[in-house]
């Protein structure tokens, strides 16, 4: 099963903003770049933007498409497509998340990522 998925890295005075998820969210404790699954006849654009106020309470402003990432979980495949994106309106707040921070690039491997956002944030280091 592959599932098409977007994520904001959403950078605010020279951070990125990591979430960490609930415990009610499966892969509870561990952080990701915020955003969701596309659904049926929507863009990824539209996903991201819809997810993004679902989950922070803010607005954002898609600014650039990153590489396309992949990861195989034992029972699906995730095609996570990443943006840069900068808040249009509004400040994030930890919604159906248990907690946000921003962090350096360089902090970017201090915390414990969902193995999907690894890769993204290894890429991030070097961006």
């Amino acid at each position: 099963m592959i599932i098409k998925v977007t994520c904001a890295i959403i950078f605010h005075n020279n951070k990125i903003l990591a979430a960490k998820r609930s415990n009610s969210m499966p892969h509870s404790g561990y952080w990701e770049f915020p955003g969701g699954k596309i659904e049926e006849n929507e863009s990824p654009e539209d996903c991201l933007i819809r997810e993004i106020n679902e989950e922070l309470d803010c607005l954002i402003e898609i600014k650039e498409q990153l590489p396309l990432f992949t990861h195989q979980f034992s029972d699906k495949h995730i095609e996570l497509q990443p943006y840069i994106c900068a808040i249009k309106s509004g400040t994030p707040r930890a919604v159906e998340h248990s907690e946000i921070k921003w962090l350096a690039k360089t902090d970017l491997l201090k915390i414990q990522w969902l193995p999907a956002d690894v890769d993204i944030a290894k890429f991030l280091q070097s961006f």
